[in-house]
């Protein structure tokens, strides 16, 4: 380890600069001239007053006045037309699925087309997960709140699948397309869920077509990008092969590339039902008719035990319709499965008396006034019995749990990390703030994400949220660091001990599968302080995303380099400190900035359960009906994210040049 630099892979050179020289160590002396100013300047020089946009909430209110007065004319404008056309239609096709699975199809029919549907595509497993979940939203007593969800999600899915599958073939059959879409898809990508909310009441009011078109712009990103990827992993041969033998652009697409990248294409309906559930979920905010989302929020103050089983079934959904879409994804993959003509023609037969059987079932089930047997034998009120005297036993104050664990985390978590950072960050002077925070982005990323730092938090505080946005910030930033300490710290353990990767693996399955909300619910009752359950619930979401990529990273790196090092003599801890982590940095970069936005959008929406700052205004703009208030948080929270993402963006970006 001798040597200046250790050539990685060609086009990246990893050069030791002295440690006064480093980043971390000019970060670190920024950081120290901010205190000395924090310690020194008055603490009373906030955001001044007269560069505050106080006009735009009033401006925003009145947007949402028009589209009220429009409501109210018997010939409103085209504009308001239109709008009312698409929340007209969106609202009665998601009234429409959800009578056909619970009305109609009553319990027993929709469990069997589930279950039926399951099985012929994804095999016998899948049948058995597919009908215990609809079980089990029967046993807890949810079953028309989940139906409600599952009727949301799958319109919102279909229409996101139906934007986003041709989006990503273009993009992944012309890279001019995919460099002007990428950006956008970016921002969609880092505005945390809980920001879209606010924007769209306004234009499409409260119900289920604004909960679509919320969900909508969460999934319909990797959509596209996933099925870019998939347009863009066919081999070049195999392209070139059938245009020398005369194919067309269009048959190219339908024979060539579709039928090839169909496991990619899959896993896109995989991962956009994932994002879709669990922004559906956060949408019950904004749907007035019901779904999982509503007993959750409405439950998290006023009856806990309702709102945790509804975390529970919204769990098990998500569960279930992940396993499955899998199994559907790998027993359809066209590398493992040849049909022949039989064969066909006794799928077909499969196909048909799945229906029939569905059919059977509901006419069934209607006769013999099935649809409501559920409620019958529904287990609701014992299981909330059951959990609400386990909340009152946790929440005792003389319990182990509450006195020795939750109690002391809690109050060390907000009395030596976030009340510091947060009084640091509030009562430094805004312009010492702003130009430490620039800094800090130009030494770690350059200067183009150092003037997107400069602009951003510059808009927060001409929108008047920068106290609110600072609280936010220090929020995010303990969360972060807990959550990449432990990221890097497991991510190098599954790396180098395998059985510490199996282990660690189905953990990581499960926590990327739950929606956000849920990570919330149960720490608001084991948590005393406001603050902590959604720090907690946060590095619980983010954490996961930064093993994987930390592992993938440091396992990846070239094995003759690995053995290069072995030959001078390194140690295997030598080997990992001084090579291993240092050529893994890409990965860990991007963990870091996968991390954080993960971790900003748990934080919002810890607004709910008391958290306060911008989440808390967004939650109030939507429930007390002050739009304007909403908005103005929701734009504050979409300027962090984009800064916090460009600045971690562009270190990753600035290592691929081959300096560090």
């Amino acid at each position: 380890m001798a040597a200046s630099s250790i050539a990685a892979r060609p086009g990246i050179v990893l050069e030791h600069r002295p440690w006064w020289r480093s980043r971390m160590t000019i970060v670190a002396a920024i950081v120290g001239a901010m205190v000395i100013c924090h310690l020194t300047l008055s603490r009373t020089l906030s955001w001044p007053d007269s560069l505050v946009w106080h006009s735009l909430t009033h401006y925003l209110d009145n947007i949402q006045n028009w589209l009220a007065a429009e409501s109210a004319k018997t010939d409103p404008n085209f504009a308001y037309r239109l709008i009312h056309w698409i929340s007209s239609g969106l609202d009665a096709l998601v009234r429409w699925l959800y009578h056909l699975l619970s009305s109609w199809l009553t319990w027993p029919g929709t469990t069997l087309l589930g279950g039926l549907l399951a099985w012929r595509f994804g095999g016998r497993r899948a049948a058995v997960i597919m009908v215990g979940s609809f079980a089990s939203f029967a046993a807890l007593g949810l079953w028309d709140d989940s139906m409600q969800t599952l009727a949301l999600m799958l319109v919102a899915v279909a229409l996101s699948l139906l934007v986003g599958v041709p989006l990503g073939i273009v993009a992944g059959r012309s890279d001019r397309f995919n460099g002007l879409i990428t950006p956008v898809l970016d921002a969609m990508q880092i505005v945390p869920a809980f920001a879209y909310l606010m924007p769209v009441v306004i234009f499409f009011s409260v119900g289920p077509a604004a909960a679509v078109i919320t969900t909508m712009v969460y999934s319909v990103p990797p959509a596209v990008r996933i099925t870019a990827l998939g347009i863009r992993s066919v081999p070049a041969n195999t392209v070139e092969a059938a245009l020398a033998l005369g194919s067309t652009k269009r048959q190219l697409l339908w024979k060539v590339q579709l039928p090839l990248a169909r496991r990619l294409l899959l896993l896109s309906v995989n991962q956009t039902i994932l994002f879709a559930l669990s922004m559906v979920v956060i949408a019950g905010l904004i749907n007035t008719e019901g779904g999982l989302g509503a007993p959750v929020t409405n439950g998290l103050n006023s009856d806990p035990a309702l709102a945790i089983l509804a975390g529970v079934a919204i769990v098990v959904m998500a569960i279930a319709l992940d396993r499955v879409t899998e199994a559907i994804a790998e027993r359809t993959d066209t590398a493992k499965r040849h049909l022949d003509v039989a064969g066909r023609k006794r799928a077909r037969l499969a196909t048909g008396a799945v229906f029939l059987s569905i059919a059977v079932a509901a006419i069934l089930g209607h006769l013999l006034s099935a649809g409501s047997a559920y409620t019958r034998w529904t287990a609701q009120d014992w299981l909330r019995t059951q959990v609400q005297n386990a909340l009152d036993y946790v929440q005792k104050p003389t319990t182990f749990l509450f006195k020795d664990i939750t109690n002391p985390v809690g109050n060390f978590l907000v009395a030596h990390m976030l009340q510091p950072l947060d009084t640091f960050l509030v009562e430094t002077p805004w312009f010492i703030t702003l130009a430490g925070l620039a800094a800090i982005a130009f030494v770690l990323s350059g200067l183009r994400p150092a003037t997107t730092t400069i602009l951003m938090f510059a808009l927060i505080g001409a929108i008047g949220e920068w106290q609110d946005a600072m609280d936010t910030f220090s929020q995010v930033l303990v969360a972060t660091a807990i959550a990449v300490a432990i990221g890097i710290v497991l991510g190098v353990l599954a790396a180098e001990i395998p059985w510490v990767s199996r282990a660690i693996r189905p953990v990581n399955d499960v926590l990327q599968t739950l929606p956000q909300l849920v990570y919330v619910i149960p720490f608001v009752y084991i948590f005393p302080i406001s603050y902590v359950p959604g720090l907690i619930a946060s590095v619980l979401y983010a954490f996961p995303v930064v093993v994987r990529l930390v592992e993938r990273g440091v396992r990846d790196v070239a094995p003759e380099t690995v053995e290069a090092a072995g030959a001078f003599g390194a140690t295997r801890l030598q080997t990992l400190v001084k090579v291993k982590i240092p050529l893994a940095r890409d990965a860990i970069m991007l963990g870091i900035n996968q991390g954080i936005i993960m971790v900003l959008a748990v934080v919002v929406i810890a607004g709910l359960v008391g958290s306060g700052a911008l989440g808390y205004a967004v939650a109030a703009g939507l429930q007390r009906g002050q739009f304007g208030i909403g908005v103005v948080a929701s734009i504050a929270i979409l300027a962090m994210g984009i800064a916090l993402d460009r600045v971690t963006r562009g270190n990753r970006s600035a290592a691929k040049g081959g300096r560090s």
